[in-house]
């Protein structure tokens, strides 16, 4: 593990952080790999833009395989709307990222293609997934916590399902891009375990 501090957080950068890495090389090549890395680099850098600028720096963040993990500053607590523009943040940039090289005509480029995957990716309303938060933030400034969980899971139970059935038809036209339904499986994995990502 790579640990570094920069103005009082701690940053660490796990080992699965540089074999994921790998992997998109060895499957997409070096393009792919590095086009998918800065595009998540991005992602991650305007939710992290975003909580310095609202007055909240995070106090440690750690990069693993499975994404970014960012623990906030416990004495400048974000309110719930605040949140919710942390959470869509890194998906807006993304989406501003591909329009501005579908702009200057790069559209196919690998770099735009994966802004605007993990864009819309992010920007689907189910948790953990960014646009999932924002949408469990804001239900939660309306109708309090208890009533934003229920009405989160439920959304999210909703557009997962279809989810996997488109991913299990891609599978079945190409013979072998899952991509598309091991992800549905794990946000299924993710709704019936239950675990709350946020919590404030």
């Amino acid at each position: 593990m790579f640990t570094l501090v920069w103005r009082r957080c701690r940053v660490e950068v796990r080992f699965s952080c540089f074999a994921l890495l790998a992997f998109c090389c060895i499957f997409t090549g070096m393009d792919g790999g590095a086009s998918f890395l800065g595009a998540a680099a991005l992602h991650e850098a305007a939710h992290l833009g975003a909580m310095w600028g609202l007055g909240a720096p995070p106090e440690r963040v750690a990069l693993s395989a499975l994404g970014c993990r960012v623990e906030p500053g416990r004495n400048r607590p974000l309110p719930d709307r605040a949140q919710s523009l942390v959470s869509l943040a890194g998906p807006g940039v993304n989406l501003l990222a591909f329009l501005a090289l579908a702009a200057l005509g790069w559209a196919g480029h690998p770099f735009a293609r994966a802004n605007l995957a993990l864009g819309l990716l992010h920007s689907l309303p189910v948790e953990p997934l960014d646009g999932g938060l924002a949408l469990r933030y804001l239900l939660r400034d309306f109708f309090g916590a208890e009533r934003a969980e229920q009405i989160s899971r439920i959304t999210s139970a909703l557009c997962v399902f279809p989810l996997a059935l488109l991913g299990f038809l891609v599978l079945l036209r190409t013979r072998y891009n899952y991509s598309l339904l091991a992800l549905s499986l794990y946000l299924m994995l993710y709704l019936v375990l239950g675990k709350d990502d946020a919590q404030a």
